[in-house]
């Protein structure tokens, strides 16, 4: 069976204090949504053999965070991972201007869309 990363994911980085819970992400059809309390991101992803890339367009519109080394309101992210097992992506993720913060990124599946 060929595996799928279509689903609900939690969507985590490495910070200083270790993993740190940033979003939940939806991931259907090639299409990237994630949310938490303070932004939202909608984006499109590819996914071939066990790899997947992402480019998501992040939205602050709460306490802005600076996730990526920059307390900018909006900005757009890109990932690059790997599936491994069903339940696990890693990888790493950067915003697309600032290529010296790069993040540890993984997400872990919660469920499914139906």
């Amino acid at each position: 069976a060929m595996m799928s990363v279509e689903g609900v994911w939690k969507v985590e980085v490495m910070g200083p204090h270790g993993w740190d819970r940033i979003a939940t992400a939806l991931l259907k059809d090639g299409r990237y949504f994630g949310a938490s309390a303070d932004h939202y991101s909608t984006g499109s992803y590819e996914f071939a053999d066990d790899s997947i890339t992402w480019d998501a367009r992040v939205n602050q519109h709460g306490k802005v965070r600076a996730v990526y080394g920059s307390k900018k309101r909006r900005m757009n992210v890109r990932f690059e991972g790997k599936l491994k097992k069903e339940d696990k992506i890693v990888g790493r993720s950067q915003a697309a201007d600032s290529k010296k913060f790069e993040l540890r990124t993984r997400l872990i599946r919660l469920g499914n869309i139906d």
